[in-house]
């Protein structure tokens, strides 16, 4: 005797959004929550790097795709021209010893430091490549989104991306099967 069970509100649900959401041309789509992320790498590799402070369990000081490397090292340190570090101020006088006025100073490292050459104490270039981290994936774009607003103050920011589950031939059956409990809705 074969025994009748009832589909859950959900899997219904879940069905209708399937049979509604946009694929992404796309065929047998999975949504998929990205970030992009920086990773380490040679610098023969990438054109971009980073400055972090090594102190401060590596902060971004500076990335070189954001302008000016020495601006924004003098913008972090945010310092007083009377009260300058003493990182910056022992790297000008090694190099400059005529110059005594703090804004001199200042002006004498923007002009002359290179990050990629140079050393500051606590600092330290890293150069980088880009990625993307894939942080979930759900059967719908609904989930997706609704992780987004739950959890974008965990991550860079996120995004959804459609991927196909070509080659998963489990997950594309379950997909289907899902999308069977209803109808598909017509375009009127």
């Amino acid at each position: 005797m074969s025994q009748l069970i009832e589909v859950p509100a959900f899997l219904l649900e879940m069905s209708q959004q399937m049979h509604s959401q946009d694929n992404r041309c796309t065929a047998d789509p999975i949504w998929q929550v990205r970030c992009k992320r920086f990773r380490p790498t040679d610098r023969n590799y990438s054109d971009r790097f980073h400055v972090v402070d090594r102190e401060n369990d590596f902060s971004l000081v500076a990335d070189s795709f954001l302008g000016d490397i020495n601006e924004q090292i003098v913008n972090y340190l945010d310092f007083d021209e009377d009260d300058l570090p003493v990182c910056l101020e022992k790297w000008v006088d090694k190099r400059c010893a005529g110059l005594s006025n703090g804004q001199e100073k200042i002006d004498y490292f923007t002009e002359n430091f290179d990050s990629d050459s140079d050393e500051l104490d606590g600092v330290e270039t890293v150069w980088v490549e880009e990625y993307e981290d894939v942080v979930k994936s759900c059967l719908t774009e609904a989930d997706a989104l609704a992780f987004i607003a739950r959890k974008q103050h965990d991550y860079p920011k996120l995004y959804t991306y459609v991927e196909s589950m070509v080659f998963c031939p489990q997950m594309i059956e379950l997909r289907n099967w899902i999308m069977s409990l209803t109808k598909p809705e017509v375009a009127a």
